[in-house]
């Protein structure tokens, strides 16, 4: 039989700095493609070429021109950004808060006054849900083994494990162990989880069940992190009661079988007196 001691630290959504501010992709650095993270709820805005005599393009995952900008004005918007995006002087394009609908690759194609083909770039953008502060749990399975599990909400979520300052294991790299140990990691989302709700990651690892020590696990991913620490105890040994109850078992059948026999005594006896009355 396993012996279980947990402690449960629940989880909260995090709220960082990142997620306060906002998503700046800019369009306006030379030829070449470029990546861009956000987080869910940031303003979005992306840095275009702020030309007077040009024309510039935009396109979403080579699907659909997103704006057409001809002289700093606006002669073409897609449907979707035309009630939530601005254009500012100054090449800002504000599209409202990120949302994961947002993800995609973006082609900005600039033209010369007389159409002449000036350049290119291309720039992919991650939006993603914010790590939530880790879940983590000790349990106990006899007085070698301990497993550690911690979990975390959000998207692309990373994780690392520490004891006393000392790594135990990190999903995106080399790690080391104080004993032998095993790890897994999976994602507890579903197979075709909402666009919108963040997917839940969980990573476990096996210890000597003598390890005590504060363990950290530190989740992140490209625009939040948080991190949880508890403290380790050593698994105990299981005190068995098993003698106990057996014999608290034993002494309620001996009362049962005692009353049972005192029963059929005095049954007996009213039995024999009234044969005697009898005769």
């Amino acid at each position: 039989k396993t012996m279980i001691s947990s402690y449960m630290i629940m989880t909260a959504l995090a709220t960082t700095a990142l997620a306060k501010g906002s998503t700046e992709c800019r369009f306006s650095e030379p030829t070449g493609a470029r990546q861009c993270f956000g987080a869910v709820g940031q303003l979005l805005m992306f840095h275009l070429p702020n030309k007077a005599n040009t024309e510039v393009k935009l396109k979403k995952d080579n699907k659909y021109i997103i704006l057409k900008i001809v002289k700093n004005q606006i002669v073409t918007q897609h449907e979707e950004f035309m009630n939530q995006s601005e254009l500012f002087t100054n090449g800002t394009f504000k599209l409202g808060n990120a949302m994961k609908r947002h993800s995609g690759d973006y082609l900005l194609e600039e033209f010369g006054s007389n159409g002449t083909f000036l350049k290119e770039m291309n720039v992919h953008l991650e939006i993603q849900a914010l790590v939530s502060k880790p879940a983590v749990s000790q349990m106990c399975l006899s007085p070698e083994q301990m497993n550690i599990s911690c979990s975390s909400e959000g998207d692309g979520v990373e994780f690392i494990l520490t004891l006393d300052g000392l790594l135990l294991m990190q999903t995106t790299g080399h790690s080391q162990s104080l004993s032998s140990w095993t790890a897994s990691m999976q994602s507890l989302a579903g197979s075709k989880p909402e666009q919108d709700k963040p997917s839940v990651s969980n990573v476990a690892i096996s210890l000597h069940g003598q390890l005590t020590g504060n363990l950290m696990c530190r989740a992140w991913n490209n625009v939040s992190r948080d991190e949880t620490v508890i403290h380790l105890k050593s698994c105990k040994a299981v005190t068995s009661h098993f003698p106990v109850a057996a014999a608290v078992r034993a002494g309620v059948v001996t009362l049962l079988l005692l009353a049972l026999c005192l029963c059929i005594c005095r049954v007996h006896k009213k039995t024999r007196l009234m044969t005697v009355k009898e005769g």
